[in-house]
């Protein structure tokens, strides 16, 4: 079967911004998720590691989101190398559209979707660790 090209799909602009639109909401959701994991630990943990647990969060989002930017997108969406990971697509430096079964998916909403669910990953083994890992060494972990 042929790969389909822009000029194949019947989407229209409209559609396309929708489903744009309906990509990033799912996005939001997930990452409201980090604040509801942050409240989680902070209640199992004993008093005074409040901030602690919330900064952990917060270094989730900005260095695990930094890393799957950097690599992260690359090695799941970039073009395959034998079927194993992806070779290009660091730093989210090719054209701005995707193709999946038929629809154009803006290549943006994509990776925050991607993102959302990455620093969402790297949250949870952080409950895992609270109380037991200092702060720079949980930073290093969230980075890589």
């Amino acid at each position: 079967a042929a790969i389909p090209t822009i000029g194949m799909l019947n989407a229209t602009a409209e559609e396309s911004k929708d489903d744009a639109t309906w990509v990033l909401t799912s996005a939001w959701i997930i990452l409201t998720m980090q604040s509801g994991f942050g409240l989680l630990e902070s209640g199992s943990m004993p008093s005074g590691f409040e901030v602690n647990v919330m900064m952990k969060n917060v270094v989730d989002v900005v260095f695990g989101g930094l890393s799957y930017w950097m690599v992260g997108y690359g090695l799941n969406h970039g073009q395959t190398f034998h079927g194993l990971l992806g070779t290009n697509d660091f730093f989210l430096n090719r054209d701005h559209t995707l193709q999946f079964s038929g629809t154009v998916l803006d290549k943006y909403s994509h990776f925050i979707f991607n993102f959302a669910f990455a620093t969402t990953a790297t949250t949870i083994v952080s409950g895992a660790v609270a109380g037991r890992l200092k702060f720079t060494t949980y930073c290093w972990y969230s980075l890589f």
